[in-house]
């Protein structure tokens, strides 16, 4: 059973009570869910739900929650008038009937696009070329407004075993940001440049995060690998995950952090790591290169998997006799030959004693296989 509690943000005026933004008030209740154990979502009006399992003290919640929206002092009238509670599972239908309101009106206000709306703006010629600061923040405000579960991919990790089968370890779950550009900013070149585009990474790591939150019920039984930034580690958003997934069942799923980071921070990242293994998560370092491997000493960090880039760029760099050194110099049972799609890269890596890969080609061949 759970109490969730819609905080009807919109209707309040902005000057009534201390209620100040509909962001500043997003966050104060953001942190009040926190701090009771709860989990938050925003609506695309700026409307909020509180949800939190069913007890003794879950019954004074709601009344928390207008004191922190209206800081000022509420009156006894502003509860029921702003604000809608439901009891699971007796209220599901009551529920649901909210949720399609929303989902309505944010169709409704679709059909006639606001020319200042991020969803326009990021269509337009103006939203052309590099990241600048100004589109990764439109894509940041896009992004709290839209569904991303059309957008959300999985890839799967294999390990190949002495008699050729493959073994499915763990499923990569990310934003499809090819998928995610074409529909919502095609005019954007994504990749540059390189620190904005890490910031684009925070942006859909963060946004998924929330998204796996409020829907951890249907990966529970998945053993998950998932893109974090150092930024995210530090968020809020980690913290409402990490409350959301039984300690007992962290140990299935692992987080990557991008090389990019460990290069920026060095410091910061090694913290982040520590974190994610107290939490009792795995942990990988993303985006290696193979000439990296001769030049940092990788098998130091604390990490249970290192993600090498295999993709047709570097095949040919996988022939060098110092690239190859550096490879079995590295080590192997961490390994994991990533964007693995040519016969000459999986060749090479089997050679080197690599046993972990990923890509569209290990798809196929773990399909092959399983016939």
């Amino acid at each position: 059973p759970h109490l969730v509690a819609n905080i009807l943000l919109s209707q309040i005026p902005e000057d009534y009570s201390g209620r100040g933004t509909i962001m500043e008030a997003q966050r104060r209740l953001q942190a009040l869910a926190l701090a009771q154990k709860g989990l938050y979502a925003e609506m695309s009006n700026g409307d909020v739900f509180l949800i939190w399992p069913s007890s003794m003290l879950a019954k004074a919640f709601p009344d928390q929650a207008i004191m922190v929206t209206l800081p000022n002092g509420a009156l006894p009238e502003d509860k029921s008038k702003y604000t809608l509670l439901f009891n699971l599972p007796d209220d599901y239908a009551l529920l649901r009937e909210r949720a399609n309101h929303y989902v309505n009106e944010s169709r409704t206000g679709d059909m006639g696009e606001d020319e200042n709306s991020p969803r326009f703006l990021l269509q337009t010629e103006a939203a052309r070329g590099p990241l600048t600061a100004w589109s990764v923040d439109l894509i940041d405000r896009l992004v709290k407004d839209i569904d991303l579960c059309p957008f959300i991919r999985t890839q799967s990790v294999y390990e190949i075993q002495k008699d050729r089968s493959w073994h499915q370890l763990f499923d990569e779950s990310f934003i499809g940001l090819d998928e995610a550009k074409q529909k919502l900013f095609p005019h954007l070149d994504v990749l540059q440049p390189k620190h904005l585009f890490l910031d684009l990474c925070h942006v859909l790591d963060r946004s998924l995060l929330q998204v796996l939150t409020l829907n951890y019920d249907s990966v529970s039984d998945m053993n998950l690998s998932l893109n974090l930034s150092l930024q995210t580690v530090l968020g809020i958003e980690f913290a409402q995950f990490t409350h959301r997934v039984p300690r007992a069942l962290r140990g299935r799923i692992g987080f990557e952090i991008h090389c990019g980071d460990l290069m920026q921070d060095f410091p910061q990242t090694l913290s982040a790591l520590e974190t994610l293994h107290q939490e009792g998560y795995k942990v990988a370092i993303d985006g290696i290169t193979p000439d990296m491997l001769g030049f940092f000493n990788f098998g130091r960090f604390n990490v249970d998997y290192i993600k090498v880039n295999a993709s047709k760029d570097y095949a040919t760099s996988l022939k060098y006799p110092i690239i190859r050194d550096g490879v079995t110099h590295a080590p192997r049972e961490k390994l994991i030959f990533y964007h693995c799609d040519s016969d000459q890269t999986l060749k090479a890596g089997i050679e080197l004693g690599i046993t972990k890969f990923q890509g569209w080609l290990i798809d196929d061949y773990a399909r092959k296989w399983r016939r």
